[in-house]
Order: structure tokens, then C-alpha cells, then sequence
């Protein structure tokens, strides 16, 4: 069973990059009639050649796999900006209940940095709630 549309998508990177099936084939260390028959959606793509895909090219596997759920977003895009959402709703919240006066620049900064660091604990678990507490007031506290 193959993966609808993954040869389409496969295509697609090629093209952005300007390469011919040759190339891409050279670039991902398959034989072009290997590479021929993912694009044209003959064979699945095994793992490890997803990974040299998003290496070579930093094509997002989901991407690549899926395609696009909903015009202009995929789902991983879906999940970040959710768990964006979360970090920033988390902040405006302590901000209101601690009475603070943040300045919007300021706030955003602490948005940031709580995402990144958010992300950084695990970056593909994003359904998990948004920072503690006290992790967000002391990083308030930086920038109040």
C-alpha cells in the first residue's frame, strides 16, 4: 500500500530545489530508478529515506507523508500553533491575576521564551498544558 499523494510531494521538493530526478536521486543516495519509483508513488518511502528527505532538505516528514490537512496548514503547524496559544494564554492569564503592567514587547519576549523552552522539554508532545505557574511568574518577574 502506498501513501497517497507522496510522489506528488517528493516531486514537489525536487522541483523547488531546482534538481533533476538524477540529482535528487545523487542527493538522497538512491539509484534514480529507485527515486523514479517513490515519485511516481510506486513504493512507499522507507524511514530512513524520510529522514535523509528532511536532513537534506528540512521538508517536514508530516508533510511529506501526509500533505496539507487544511489549506495552508499542516498538522504539525496545527499542533504549534495550539501549543503556542496555550503559552501565550498562560502569561496573559498571570499577567491579569497578578495585576502587572507589562509592556506588549516585553510580553511577547516572555511568550517566546516560554514556548522555546516549552518545546525544548518535548518537542513532539504539544498536547500537554501550557507552563506551571511559577515558571511563568519568575519569568514575569525578569520582565515586569
Amino acid at each position: 500500500m502506498t501513501v497517497e499523494g507522496l510522489g506528488h510531494r517528493l516531486s514537489a521538493i525536487r522541483r523547488q530545489e531546482k534538481l533533476s530526478q538524477e540529482e535528487m536521486a545523487e542527493r538522497l543516495h538512491v539509484s534514480r530508478s529507485a527515486y523514479q519509483y517513490y515519485e511516481r508513488g510506486e513504493r512507499d518511502l522507507p524511514g530512513s529515506l524520510l529522514l535523509k528527505v528532511f536532513q537534506e532538505f528540512e521538508a517536514d516528514p508530516l508533510w511529506v507523508l501526509e500533505g496539507d490537512v487544511e489549506p495552508g496548514l499542516t498538522r504539525r503547524e496545527r499542533e504549534m500553533a495550539r501549543a503556542y496559544r496555550k503559552v501565550g494564554m498562560a502569561v496573559e492569564h498571570r499577567i491579569s491575576e497578578r495585576g502587572l503592567s507589562v509592556p506588549d514587547e516585553k510580553k511577547w519576549d516572555a511568550i517566546d521564551f516560554l514556548f522555546a523552552e516549552f518545546l525544548n522539554q518535548d518537542p513532539l508532545n504539544t498536547t500537554e498544558i501550557a507552563p506551571d505557574t511559577q515558571r511563568v511568574d519568575r519569568i514575569l518577574g525578569l520582565v515586569a
